[in-house]
């Protein structure tokens, strides 16, 4: 499994809020190889999104889809961090 984590700042609340559905409702849906996506929301501005792939391939081929088209946003400041999930241990 690879893991993304992804620092979102947004410009307003309606880029926040537009970015949310988005990750709701169609992001999920048309990732390849997307496993789950977790929004952890830090201010009405600020969020932090956890997506999950069962590929670092998979992870990849999804920056073609959103990640370059956010950074290309003027309203959207976007830093990654990403990797394999061995750092994470669950407890059952």
């Amino acid at each position: 499994m690879f893991v993304r984590i992804v620092n979102i700042k947004f410009a307003s609340k309606i880029d926040a809020d537009a970015m949310h559905a988005l990750a709701k409702h169609e992001m999920i849906n048309n990732l390849p190889g997307i496993l789950s996506i977790e929004i952890i929301k830090i201010t009405d501005l600020h969020s932090i999104a956890v997506n999950k792939f069962d590929s670092k391939d998979s992870a990849e081929k999804s920056k073609e889809i959103y990640i370059n088209n956010m950074k290309s946003n003027p309203n959207i400041k976007v830093e990654i961090y990403e990797g394999e999930r061995s750092f994470i241990v669950e407890k059952s």
